[in-house]
């Protein structure tokens, strides 16, 4: 990375599986799963989203509020999303019950 880069990862890319069946949670599958994102306020956030199956994105603030969504992403990256005063923001990938995707994220915030 250069010195004079803006960009700064917060995320990944890491690949996680969503919709795996486990017989500990409520309803035997994980079709929900969220990734927490420490950011810097003042900033841009993008996540980049790859999968080989539909999955849904929400990215969401540190009040709970929805940032934006997208429903089906295969191949995606969405934002950017203003990070405002928030130190902390997250990703939530789902899928329907009894679907199964391998989702590859990467999140990263810059300057704008």
């Amino acid at each position: 990375m250069s010195l004079f880069d803006k960009r700064e990862q917060v995320y990944g890319p890491e690949t996680l599986s969503v919709g795996d069946f486990d017989p500990t949670v409520d309803g035997c599958y994980r079709n929900v799963v969220t990734i927490p994102l420490t950011v810097r306020p003042r900033r841009v956030l993008r996540v980049k989203v790859s999968s080989d199956h539909p999955v849904d994105v929400v990215v969401a603030r540190e009040d709970r509020s929805s940032a934006g969504h997208r429903d089906g992403v295969m191949e995606a990256v969405l934002g950017p999303f203003d990070t405002g005063k928030s130190s902390s923001m997250g990703i939530l990938l789902g899928v329907y019950k009894g679907d199964k995707a391998k989702v590859t994220v990467e999140a990263w915030t810059d300057r704008e």
